[in-house]
């Protein structure tokens, strides 16, 4: 009876419950390909029965009577490992048992699960030969009594696990299918089963030079930048297309043709908060603060001298400033109206000037003034469209305004604005609110003390006539003059 060879059946029965273990992955520093393995381990070999008969006859005198089935010895392997899963290898296997002596080189291909974790299964088929010899022969070198295969075709399966960085033990066996010519040609099964050490040397990281994560060898882009963030052929990308990579763009959401700075920013080279594509005044000085939204220095009470410049930011409307947006304050005539407000420079001393600084005729032609309680529509005051700027003629029906509350000693009132029911109510409040508060300004600046005097905004409330024609509405806009007090 043919002797089937066994004792790798029960050997290996183990690597596919180990091959699917779970175990860690390999630390971050374990780069075992590109390196060499060296191997050395003990080993069993095991010689199919019909050999064995054929080894043991008188004629050949290579083994032993009745010799055993299996021999101990010992492999040797060197290995170059390519990746983290395919292996070269070439060795020899040595064994010696019922006084033969068995010599087996061969070559093998590795496929490994993981090179570089702590537990890695693998699988191997290789090919070579076996020659048994008779031991004291062998010795002798006596070339008659031996019997080498024609070839040994063969596979098996394996484990190693690293017992440190560079050390691990390996666990493996193979199954041969081998051809003898002799004794009218013998096609057997041989096995082997080695544990042994293997050392590891060299190997390392694949080379990355852009040091972007991906190896040179797969990286279409090997010149990265380093930071910037690529893809997995290792090419970087520019998202918002600004010409400064991901990963190294600090403001990766820049909107289209928006220059940018060094870090992909939105480029402000004068520090006021306005991007200089939307700067219409690119060389604010950095203590020209606030800007409006074009990056110009704001100008609130439009003297021409900006805010932080102007020391008095709240001079009244049309009034003649100096360098620092104060108002000039000379009064050549004494008539109380400074020159820049004053349109009769001349007037004779001791003549009751309007806030024009122009000779009343008198208090009858003052205009005349509700009671208190009652109210006056100013019809004739007037503003810019969609405005709150006083129209020149506006201002000289508020200067007669002016001089008829001047006229009334300790009386107080209120300036209301309205709109029409065009646009939001919100927008309306404003607009109103802005035009009642240039009408209150205007007659402080024609001498009406501002305690005499608050600004109110109704927007479109209490509407004199009805919304839905243009003549309604144009009746609707109006200021109003109540008295308080």
């Amino acid at each position: 009876m043919r002797m089937r060879v066994l004792f790798a059946a029960g050997a290996l029965a183990i690597v596919p419950a180990l091959a699917g273990a779970q175990e860690p992955p390999a630390t971050a520093a374990a780069h075992r390909e590109g390196g060499i393995e060296l191997t050395v381990g003990a080993g069993l070999f095991t010689v199919d029965q019909t050999l064995n008969t054929f080894l043991s006859q008188s004629t050949v005198r290579i083994a032993n009577p009745d010799p055993n089935w299996f021999m101990f010895g010992a492999e040797v392997r060197a290995a170059y490992n390519f990746s983290r899963h395919l292996g070269l290898s070439l060795g020899t296997g040595i064994g010696n048992g019922s006084g033969t002596l068995l010599i087996a080189p061969f070559g093998a291909l590795t496929y490994t699960f993981d090179l570089n974790r702590k537990f890695s299964p693998f699988i191997e088929v290789g090919g070579g030969v076996t020659r048994f010899s008779a031991y004291a022969f062998a010795l002798a070198g006596a070339p008659d009594h031996r019997v080498t295969s024609k070839y040994n075709a063969f596979g098996g399966l394996g484990v190693r696990s690293m017992l440190g960085e560079h050390l691990a033990l390996r666990v493996a066996g193979r199954m041969g299918y081998e051809k003898f010519e002799e004794n009218g040609g013998m096609n057997v099964l041989n096995g082997t089963a080695v544990v042994g050490l293997s050392l590891f040397l060299g190997g390392g990281p694949p080379r990355d030079t852009d040091a972007d994560g991906v190896p040179d060898k797969r990286d279409r882009c090997a010149s990265t930048p380093r930071g910037a963030t690529v893809d997995l052929p290792g090419c970087p990308s520019d998202t918002d297309r600004d010409g400064v990579l991901n990963g190294l763009d600090r403001c990766p959401d820049t909107p289209a043709n928006t220059p940018v700075d060094a870090d992909g920013c939105t480029r402000d080279t004068d520090t006021d908060g306005v991007a200089d594509n939307l700067d219409r005044c690119a060389n604010t000085p950095a203590n020209a603060r606030p800007v409006d939204a074009n990056g110009c220095p704001v100008d609130t009470d439009r003297d021409g001298v900006a805010d932080y410049l102007d020391r008095c930011a709240n001079t009244s409307a049309g009034t003649q400033v100096d360098a620092s947006g104060c108002p000039v304050t000379r009064d050549a005539d004494r008539d109380g109206v400074i020159d820049a407000n004053d349109r009769c420079p001349n007037t004779p001393a001791g003549s009751r000037v309007d806030t024009n600084g122009c000779p009343l005729a008198g208090p009858a032609e003052l205009p005349a003034l509700p009671a208190v309680g009652q109210s006056l529509v100013l019809r004739a005051v007037q503003f810019s469209a969609a405005g709150s700027r006083l129209t020149a003629a506006s201002q000289t029906v508020l200067d007669g305004i002016a001089a008829a509350i001047l006229a009334t000693p300790n009386s107080r009132w209120e300036v209301g604005g309205y709109t029409s029911s065009l646009g939001t109510r919100a927008a309306n409040l404003r607009l109103s609110q802005a035009r009642a508060q240039a009408v209150a300004q205007y007659l402080v600046s024609g001498g009406v003390a501002a305690s005499a005097l608050r600004a109110i905004g109704y927007g479109s409330a209490n509407p004199v006539a009805p919304n839905n024609s243009a003549v309604g509405r144009a009746q609707n806009r109006r200021v109003e003059i109540r008295r308080i007090q």
